[in-house]
């Protein structure tokens, strides 16, 4: 399959690979604001890009939130303490 060999790269190479890396962010924009793929098509560029950004932002606020439940839930009355290590990767 298309996808799922896309989805196993590390690196994109042809211009089919760029097509389906944008196909995949529209997805991800319609699936995120409950819209079309066609109304996600109908963006300007900047909307699109704006829209991808608060998509993926709040899709990885929602794993870490559903992780810190899980690690809670484990924890059962002990405290749990998150440590941000993400200074790291400022260089």
């Amino acid at each position: 399959m298309r996808v799922e060999s896309f989805l196993k790269k590390e690196k994109y190479d042809t211009v089919e690979d760029i097509s389906t890396q944008i196909e995949l962010w529209a997805y991800i924009i319609a699936k995120h604001f409950g819209i079309s793929l066609m109304e996600v098509y109908s963006m300007p560029p900047q909307l699109f890009k704006q829209s991808l950004v608060w998509a993926m932002v709040s899709t990885e606020e929602n794993n870490r939130e559903i992780e810190r439940k899980k690690q809670q839930a484990k924890a059962g009355d002990r405290e749990v303490v998150s440590l941000d290590y993400s200074f790291l990767d400022w260089e």
